[in-house]
């Protein structure tokens, strides 16, 4: 466990390292794309590499099928390319001879501080949520504002039918100028659901609350949330003198807000006074960088899918030649079927055997060309009747027997054919030997 926990950390450091240069490419563009992907890098430690891996792992490529040649393993390659980015060898052992009560203590300890953290969140909830449901309309301004009596400063609380709180000792300090962009700066907040985004940060911070890194991505956030929507308001009009001294007004005369997401005065305060009374506004991103973001992203999310697809194919070509090996020197016996089964062809697998009870001709050779039983067409009713019993003895044990491949029998269900029944099995004109009873008659197992 604490390996896996390891590797995501490192993997999350490294995409979050990706992003962070990222923004340093986009410094002079939108401070609101910016946000999305310090998002996208605090959404990563929800989401492991080791996820998409098995989700590419459960999706497969198909096996090359070949059982005379020892296939190359591109997910070999692939999996010692990952120790190079989970550097937990050392770990695994440590944590197989490992004291289970240290394990005990670390897992009290996080426990502790995630429950610290989750408090300290589900009281500045209520409490947001308290204030909301106190304040009371503002008259004259957007249905969403509320006027509450409680010494805050401008902001927005709620995830869900978020509103703007706007404190009463405030309306009759701040000019209709400075009201309206501040005003707008807290709308901003709603139609770009900045709570609903800082509530999920909140929760990676909740269960990574040991990890420094998180909370550095939560202050990047911050920064380019209150940048994205200093962005908007002046983009809508908004004077930039009377919008910064709308903002000094809100410092000089009230209280930070510690119960709200989304305040008026969040962020870096001189920066941002800097930016609003400049000149400097974002560029337009290009074609070139939106090119490289959809590149980047695609193959963030396609390459542990891939790998892990490809990694899988290489297992199921392994276990694929392992057992046609084994099978190809079985021992393998037939008999008239002991009864009728509800379902036709029941393989049974397992140990040193595979059992393939009421089966028939028709199925045997689906099984020697590899293809559904449907595909086999026409013939005599002797291909469906009478049914047969089959069963195959291996020197080893059969590798993986509930996903054994049932191509792996082509050889011995070939010789079969062959030895008791006179067909000759052709894969593309070639007879697949041995072909035919006049080569099988010669040293056959099948009795």
């Amino acid at each position: 466990m604490i390996a896996a926990l390891v590797n995501h950390l490192w993997q999350s450091t490294l995409f979050c390292c990706g992003a962070w240069l990222i923004t340093l490419a986009l410094r002079a563009n939108s401070a609101s794309l910016r946000h999305w992907i310090w998002l996208l890098a605090s959404v990563k430690f929800l989401v492991p590499f080791s996820l998409l891996f098995l989700i590419g792992s459960l999706i497969g490529l198909p096996a090359a099928r070949i059982a005379d040649e020892q296939p190359v393993m591109l997910g070999d390659a692939l999996q010692s390319a990952s120790l190079l980015v989970s550097p937990t060898g050392a770990l695994r052992a440590i944590e197989a001879s490992g004291s289970s009560v240290l394990l005990v203590a670390l897992l009290a300890a996080w426990l502790g501080g995630a429950l610290f953290v989750a408090v300290r969140w589900t009281l500045a909830w209520r409490a947001a949520n308290f204030l909301a449901r106190a304040a009371r309309p503002a008259p004259g301004a957007p249905a969403d504002a509320r006027i509450t009596d409680a010494d805050i400063e401008p902001a927005v609380a709620r995830v869900f039918r978020p509103v703007v709180l706007l404190p009463a000792a405030l309306l009759g300090r701040l000019s209709a100028p400075q009201m309206d962009a501040v005003l707008a700066h807290e709308q901003e907040h709603i139609e770009r659901n900045d709570n609903l985004k800082a509530n999920l940060h909140r929760l990676v911070e909740t269960l990574f609350w040991f990890y420094p890194m998180v909370w550095w991505i939560g202050r990047q956030m911050l920064e380019e949330r209150e940048r994205a929507c200093d962005e908007r308001v002046l983009e809508s009009g908004h004077a930039g003198a009377d919008y910064a001294a709308g903002i000094l007004a809100v410092c000089q005369h009230c209280r930070p807000g510690q119960f709200v997401s989304a305040a008026a005065t969040s962020g870096d305060l001189t920066r941002r006074v800097r930016y609003i009374l400049g000149s400097a506004r974002p560029k337009s991103v290009g074609l070139v960088k939106t090119l490289c973001l959809m590149g980047a992203t695609i193959l963030t999310t396609a390459a542990p899918l891939f790998a892990g697809a490809v990694v899988e194919g290489a297992h199921r070509q392994e276990l694929f030649v392992v057992n046609s090996r084994a099978l190809d020197a079985a021992e393998l016996t037939i008999q008239p079927a002991s009864g009728r089964n509800a379902d036709p062809q029941r393989v049974i697998a397992g140990g040193n055997e595979v059992v393939i009870r009421d089966t028939s001709l028709r199925d045997l050779i689906a099984i020697a060309y590899g293809v559904d039983r449907w595909r086999v067409v026409g013939g005599p009713d002797w291909l469906d009747s009478p049914r047969y019993d089959m069963r195959v003895v291996t020197q080893s044990a059969v590798a993986d027997p509930e996903n054994l491949d049932m191509l792996a029998l082509r050889k011995p269900v070939t010789r079969l054919l062959a030895s008791r029944f006179g067909l000759a099995i052709q894969v593309n004109r070639s007879c697949q030997a041995p072909c035919g009873r006049s080569e099988a008659d010669s040293g056959s197992a099948t009795r």
